[in-house]
């Protein structure tokens, strides 16, 4: 199975569309209301022309090769990228369960790790897990990166609230 990660292409409006406005997937970001379409058409329209400088985040999209067909299954996000400080976020999402566990995240990471340190020659990035998601406590664990503070009930959930976990990786 081969792996590439590349930019976000006006074909992939209609599947981000679909994945943001999945509200079972909302408790692991800050989403509180449903995107348009002419919102996400918008950001894929202008994501080529943005520097992640200076919109401090970028989206990659997953595609892997199947029997020859290329396929979609993802995207990992670089956000809150902070030059001065030399840091960014990572975030992770593979959308089918189909190829959920088979490595693909754990490549994806290492993928932009080294993109991370050596085309923006960053320092470190970060992620923020919540308690509850051990696959993806797992995967950071994998790839290395070290689980370095909890911050308590930080995520409410209905009318649960959950631990999220802080993972760092130093990028020598």
């Amino acid at each position: 199975m081969n792996l590439r990660l590349r930019a976000v292409e006006l074909s992939d409006a209609e599947r981000i569309y679909e994945w943001e406005n999945t509200y079972s997937l909302w408790g692991v970001s800050a989403t509180r209301a449903p995107f348009s379409r002419f919102a996400i058409e918008s950001y894929v329209q202008n994501a080529q022309n943005d520097d992640i400088y200076s919109v401090k985040q970028m989206r990659l999209m997953i595609d892997i090769e199947v029997e020859g067909e290329v396929r979609t299954v993802g995207c990992v996000d670089l956000y809150d990228l902070e030059p001065q400080h030399s840091r960014a976020g990572v975030g992770i999402f593979i959308a089918d369960g189909e190829f959920r566990r088979k490595n693909i995240a754990f490549k994806a990471l290492e993928w932009v790790w080294n993109y991370a340190r050596n085309i923006l020659n960053l320092h470190q990035l970060y992620a923020y897990v919540t308690e509850d998601n051990m696959p993806s406590c797992k995967l950071f664990d994998k790839a290395g990166y070290k689980k370095t503070a909890v911050l308590n009930d930080w995520i409410k959930k209905g009318n649960s609230y959950f631990d999220v976990f802080v993972y760092q990786k130093i990028l020598n």
